[in-house]
């Protein structure tokens, strides 16, 4: 597979109506991580809202630096640069998975789950997933957040055992092939309006918490050596999840979600 033809059009993406998210974009062809492409970026003092787009990745990454495979050209992998505020640092998963919810809906009329803490995902299948990565020169101040989505447009499933029994892409909930670039469009316009809100001072915990098909399910949470059994009766103020053991209710900031 030749990955120069998949050297991208940035006319066919529509984010001039945007305030900051899409306002500069960088497109790649090619790129080992658009993640590592944009924390260099910011290093070097690039602007809030940079979106780096590449139409193919050899390193890409999810969380627990899990490979996240696509099909070249035919989904969508990007990287975004934020600087919220220490307050609202937690809200930027919010942010991006209930983009991502209201995407698939506009574009499937199918509605999508928030899986505790950041994947998306239609009828039990992956569609999407979010990893953050943060950059603080002290406990109080955050330099930059990059924010790196993978969302599975026209995924060939065919061609990859590994996940073909558990992911899902918009082209198979729609039925048929979708174009990239509307998908793009869409998601950035939605990603720039839930950051507008987040920037009012609009508390966006409250629609997430109630988008999470995790609540209310028996759940298996895995973090590093340590596994919690119980049921996931709900989120605090920042989004951390409440299990309730047969002893006690824990809360838990990150960790593996298994539902039981």
């Amino acid at each position: 597979m030749n990955i120069k033809q998949f050297i991208s059009d940035l006319t066919q993406l529509t984010t001039s109506q945007n305030k900051l998210v899409g306002k500069q974009v960088l497109n790649l062809a090619f790129a080992e991580s658009t993640m590592d492409d944009t924390r260099a970026l910011a290093s070097q003092g690039a602007r809030e809202g940079l979106v780096v787009i590449a139409d193919h990745q050899s390193k890409g990454r999810g969380r627990f630096n899990r490979e996240w495979l696509t099909t070249a050209g035919q989904d969508v992998t990007i990287s975004i640069l934020f600087k919220p505020s220490l307050n609202k640092l937690h809200m930027l998963n919010m942010v991006a998975s209930l983009a991502i919810q209201k995407t698939i809906y506009e574009i499937t009329k199918e509605k999508a789950e928030i899986k505790w803490p950041n994947d998306v995902l239609v009828k039990g299948k992956k569609v999407s997933g979010i990893l953050i990565e943060t950059v603080m020169s002290n406990a109080n101040e955050v330099d930059f957040a990059v924010v790196g989505i993978g969302l599975n447009v026209n995924l060939d499933l065919a061609e990859m055992d590994m996940i073909k029994d558990s992911a899902t892409s918009i082209s198979l909930i729609k039925g048929s092939i979708t174009d990239k670039y509307e998908v793009l469009s869409i998601l950035l316009n939605m990603i720039d309006k839930h950051y507008q809100l987040l920037q009012q001072g609009i508390d966006l915990c409250i629609e997430w918490s109630s988008n999470l098909s995790t609540i209310g399910a028996q759940v298996k949470v895995s973090n590093g050596k340590n596994i919690i059994l119980g049921y996931a009766v709900g989120v605090d103020s920042v989004g951390n999840l409440i299990i309730e053991t047969n002893e006690e209710k824990i809360t838990v900031s990150s960790g593996d979600v298994t539902l039981i």
